[in-house]
């Protein structure tokens, strides 16, 4: 058994965008995504993160805040998914009931309470790239 194989065959490969109007939610996700293997970009708002979709299509998941001025996370969400249904999609919030109100609008939503642990994050990132379904 070659090690270097099994290396490369558990390497994660997809594009994330995270979505945050908090300077350290940004960091620390983008750190421990990175680290798992992730390639990261990164965004302060919802329109901001609308312009970098728009420019590199190819994102394979969005994790967005839900609470943030302006676009919040759920219009986000709507927004890419209309324009690339492909898209999988993470909410994430510190406000229990706002991922609870989303996680039962009646359609299938992969939500991230915060705070979070790493392993955690990365294990709901895997399940959301894994899933048909979000």
């Amino acid at each position: 058994m070659n090690s270097t194989s099994q290396i490369e065959l558990s390497t994660p490969s997809a594009t994330i965008l995270i979505v945050d109007d908090d300077p350290f939610m940004l960091r620390l996700m983008d750190l421990i995504l990175r680290d798992a293997g992730y390639e990261m970009i990164q965004a302060r708002s919802g329109d901001e993160a609308l312009a970098i979709i728009r420019e590199q299509p190819n994102i394979d998941l969005v994790i967005s805040d839900v609470v943030m001025p302006g676009m919040n996370g759920e219009l986000l969400r709507e927004s890419i998914k209309r324009l690339w249904p492909q898209c999988k999609f993470i909410v994430c919030s510190g406000y229990p009931d706002k991922c609870w109100d989303i996680a039962n609008s009646g359609e299938p939503i992969a939500t991230l309470p915060k705070p979070f642990t790493s392993s955690l994050l990365k294990e709901r990132v895997s399940e959301v790239l894994a899933s048909p379904f979000l």
